[in-house]
């Protein structure tokens, strides 16, 4: 490849599933990725960032108790590393009498080295066994500086300069000597920090870097992530040196989000090619390569489905430890049949009930397929009336003064919280826990009532827009290679506008179909939650101009007439109303597995207020409404 030594050394990269706060599980599998590292000859093992303890815990990381099992840990790997270098993630302390922000001693996000059963120390011995992380994110659902010190602030602190934290370690091996550059993680995405460390450690003249990774996967990470590589290529030309990318798989969360972590190790050359490649299917791996022979890699297709899945089935060992069932209502419409399709192929089918709990409103039609759709899984099914409970519920509202009209809202959302109420009680006398079914755009627009079907465990859906779900509902077709999603919940799309056979509805009414315009709703809610800069006052200029035109929704705004003024700003009202009205909902929705670069939780963070127009809005609202129909 031109970036290698002669000889060179054969190295492990352990991708690894790291289990969030169970260091002894952690712990035993890095040994077993160790003893199998060392029976393929490898003289280097790397694993990911926070390996031992896990990434993403939270207040975990300010236990005194926690704290010191991490610290105990790294002299257990130290002295596994008598046979081989290790390159591990793990909690770091100051041992002197700094301070986090907090207060509390001083805590570092480290990667540490060691080698010979002792720490590999530095080209200019300054460092000893560890880096600490340069670069902190406190972005979307990163909150590092809330725990972690960096190693910028750790070297001003001291009266050095920015980079003084950053340095090569010297790494011998069969008589060869090898400089080294370690990273963690954000370091790699240096663009926006004082400093780069990818940069200092090129022109320190590594043979190569180490950047190990705690990575959530987000749709189309891979790509952002092959670009970065690309632009340190470009701006340090000769300069480039290889990046062995080690990242976590599996999952773990928040509290309100449920992360993916995809693996998708990497080894990239100096050019920014891929040399070897690991799973990015979110399953672990440990791969053995060397430097002179390249190992193809071909990149996972339905990413989005098998990401989900495998999120329900982390969640379910972690948290719930692979034993609780799972308790679904299967209403017959499409996202409660992926949901079920999802539940069976993640945990099987012994594993999932399935419930319809109809009124006299439901279909014999959505009735029929939910019953079909549990046959066809093969997983436990019952379904029976929920009139008798609204009929006692309107009697016992009576009893209070209360007469229920049997039209309007208030009459709809007691048949969904009577759901609601079913379902937690199967679920206490099976043990079990709710599988949630509501997607992004239901969420966004608070089309769900409180207590009714916004509860469960879990939302495996609630980072979807409806046309992934559509999408998704053609990737189970083929997966289960058979029609399990009942073709007619699944629109076609034609000149812009999906045409339903059966429409979605939350069937609480008569002839009730879902007020969304799809396609186009799953656009604009994309749009003002995975980029915070976007507003939408910035959505009405784009309007105004004419730039609508040009976005990817331009046919499907056509086809439902929003190409009239008028029409667009009725719309966009009713959105951004029903948006506003729906954030205590979301505050109190479920834990979402997230897929987008935007997911309602710990990443794109609400606080409740009205919906207000604002002066700049009302103006061009005006302005939009004044030029009349845009042509």
């Amino acid at each position: 490849m031109g970036d290698w030594k002669e000889n060179d050394m054969k190295i492990a990269l352990a991708q690894m599933n790291i289990k969030a706060g169970q260091i002894d599980l952690n712990l035993a599998e890095m040994k077993q990725s160790i003893d199998q590292a060392l029976s393929q000859e490898a003289e280097l093992i790397i694993f990911p960032e926070m390996a031992v303890g896990g990434y993403l815990i939270s207040d975990f990381y300010l236990r005194e108790g926690f704290t010191q099992e991490l610290l105990k840990a790294n002299e257990t790997i130290k002295v596994w590393s008598k046979e081989i270098g290790i390159i591990w993630g793990n909690l770091a302390q100051s041992e002197d009498d700094s301070h986090n922000r907090d207060g509390r001693k001083s805590r570092f996000n480290a990667a540490y080295f060691a080698q010979h059963g002792q720490w590999v120390q530095s080209h200019d011995a300054r460092l000893i066994g560890h880096y600490y992380k340069h670069c902190l994110p406190d972005y979307r659902f990163f909150d590092d500086s809330r725990y972690f010190k960096s190693g910028l602030d750790d070297s001003l602190e001291q009266g050095k300069p920015l980079d003084a934290g950053i340095q090569a370690f010297i790494f011998e091996s069969r008589g060869q000597r090898y400089k080294i550059g370690l990273e963690v993680c954000e370091d790699l995405w240096s663009q926006d920090y004082l400093v780069n460390p990818t940069e200092v450690l090129a022109h320190q003249g590594v043979d190569f870097i180490v950047n190990i990774s705690t990575s959530p996967w987000t749709l189309n990470k891979e790509l952002s992530r092959s670009k970065r590589i690309q632009e340190h290529v470009l701006m340090l030309k000769e300069k480039m040196v290889p990046i062995l990318y080690v990242n976590a798989c599996g999952m773990q969360n928040t509290g309100k989000n449920v992360l993916l972590f995809d693996g998708g190790s990497t080894v990239y050359t100096s050019q920014g090619s891929v040399h070897v490649g690991l799973r990015d299917d979110f399953e672990s791996e440990l791969k053995v390569f060397d430097f002179e022979h390249a190992q193809a890699f071909t990149p996972t297709s339905d990413k989005l489905l098998k990401g989900i899945m495998s999120g329900i089935r982390q969640f379910d060992q972690q948290v719930l430890r692979g034993n609780t069932p799972w308790i679904i209502g299967l209403s017959g419409g499409i996202d409660s049949s992926v949901n079920a399709c999802l539940l069976t192929k993640a945990l099987g089918p012994k594993r999932v009930i399935g419930y319809n709990m109809a009124s006299r409103f439901n279909q014999e039609s959505t009735k029929s397929i939910a019953r079909d759709l549990a046959s066809n899984l093969g997983i436990e099914f019952h379904e029976g009336s929920i009139e008798a409970l609204v009929e006692a519920t309107h009697r016992t509202l009576a009893q209070y003064q209360e007469v229920v009209q049997e039209d309007g809202l208030a009459f709809e959302n007691i048949q969904a919280r009577l759901r609601g109420h079913l379902l937690s009680s199967l679920a206490s006398y099976k043990k079990g826990v709710i599988c949630n079914n509501g997607n992004k755009v239901e969420l966004a627009l608070g089309y769900a009532t409180l207590y009714g079907d916004t509860i469960g465990a879990l939302s495996p859906l609630g980072d979807c827009t409806k046309v992934q779900i559509f999408d998704l509902a053609q990737s189970l077709n083929r997966l289960f290679n058979q029609e399990i999603i009942n073709p007619v919940l699944i629109p076609s799309h034609l000149e812009g506008k999906y045409e339903f056979e059966l429409p979605p509805s939350a069937e609480l009414k008569t002839n009730q179909v879902d007020p969304m315009k799809w396609g186009y709703h799953d656009w604009l809610v994309q749009y003002l939650v995975e980029y915070p800069s976007h507003h939408p006052t910035d959505w009405l200029k784009m309007y105004l101009r004419g730039e609508w035109k040009q976005t990817a929704v331009a046919t499907i705004m056509v086809a439902y007439g929003l190409d009239d003024a008028q029409a667009f700003i009725d719309d966009y009202r009713w959105f951004m109303k029903v948006w506003h009205a729906g954030i205590f909902k979301r505050i109190q929705f479920p834990p979402i597995i997230t897929v987008s670069r935007g997911s309602f939780g710990f990443d794109y963070r609400e606080s409740q207020g009205p919906y207000v127009e604002s002066e700049a809005a009302v103006e061009l609202i005006d302005a939009i409404l004044k030029e009349g129909k845009v042509v």
